[in-house]
Order: structure tokens, then C-alpha cells, then sequence
């Protein structure tokens, strides 16, 4: 399995253009640049990406926005956050699931860095399930039988009634 890689360039044309996982579950549409075009690449899957201006973060910083939201593994080294931090105008955010091709580049846009992601280790071996049928309960003997408890119930409830017409009686007499 390749490891999952995030792609960051930076914009080095104006645009306002606003396409993030907010905007898609908000059901926005933005007039997207030539993105594929400027990567050099035949497929660009737009669900992926991210594309926005870094004024919409306001004081988080891009390296803080990107670990928070992709998971970088190992961690963004101070070089490349600070690097991250320093950009201005508009950013592009590249998965790789999002690319069928490498790209390469172009004067529209600058690649700033390109990260591992974490992933999840399917490697370790999951512990045997017991598949042993449970253990069936002993009869328990002390346990009334059906017959048992009906006569139980009719005997307590007669008593009750008795209880109550003695009670009844005398209060009339």
C-alpha cells in the first residue's frame, strides 16, 4: 500500500474561489480556475481538493488548519510550518486520492510542500474470536415448576380477597 500524500501549492494568480469540504456540504458552486490544466494532469477529482483564500482562516495558521484537518504523519517539521505560515493570496490542497497522474508545474501555481498523511496500520492480527457456543444454564431445581407458581398466585390472591371482605365487614358491623 503507498503511503497517502496532501499536496499544498500556492496560488500565484488572484482568486477568490472558495472550494473546501464547507463549501461542498453547504451546497455552494464556485466557477473553479483550470485547476487540472495548471497541474498538468487529464483527471482531477474535485471532490477532493480545497481551494481558498488564507484570509478565510483568520488568525489559525495554515500548517495548524492543515494538521487539523488531514493528519499529517510525522508531524509538520518547523521548516515546512513555517513555510506554510508565510504564504499569502490563495492556497490549492492536492490528496493524492485526488490525482491520477503526477503533476508538475506550472506558473499559475507553486508547490510549497507535499506531506505524508497518517493512515490506519491494518498490519497487526486481531485476537481469535471464541466461537464456543456459551454455556447452557443448569436446571435450576429449587425453581418452582409453571403448575407450581399458578397455585402460588391463585392461593395469594384468594387470601387477599378474604383479607379484604374481613376488612369490609367490619366496617359495616
Amino acid at each position: 500500500m503507498t503511503a497517502e500524500t496532501l499536496r499544498i501549492y500556492a496560488l500565484n494568480v488572484d482568486s477568490d474561489a472558495r472550494h473546501t469540504n464547507l463549501t461542498r456540504a453547504r451546497g455552494e458552486s464556485v466557477e473553479m480556475p483550470p485547476l487540472a490544466e495548471w497541474l498538468g494532469v487529464d483527471d482531477l477529482d474535485h471532490r477532493e481538493i480545497e481551494l481558498f483564500p488564507l484570509d478565510d482562516l483568520g488568525d489559525m495558521p495554515l500548517s495548524d488548519y492543515v494538521t487539523r484537518a488531514f493528519d499529517p504523519d510525522p508531524a509538520i517539521n518547523a521548516t515546512t510550518a513555517n513555510r506554510l505560515d508565510a504564504l499569502s493570496g490563495s492556497v490549492l490542497l492536492v490528496p493524492g486520492r485526488a490525482l491520477q497522474d503526477t503533476p508538475r508545474d506550472s506558473r499559475e501555481l507553486t508547490e510549497v510542500a507535499i506531506l505524508t498523511l497518517a493512515q490506519a496500520d491494518q498490519t497487526g492480527a486481531l485476537p481469535k474470536a471464541d466461537l464456543a457456543p456459551p454455556p447452557t444454564l443448569p436446571e435450576q431445581e429449587d425453581r418452582p415448576p409453571e403448575k407450581m407458581r399458578r397455585i402460588t398466585i391463585v392461593f395469594l390472591l384468594t387470601a387477599l380477597a378474604l383479607a379484604g371482605l374481613v376488612v369490609l365487614l367490619g366496617a359495616l358491623g
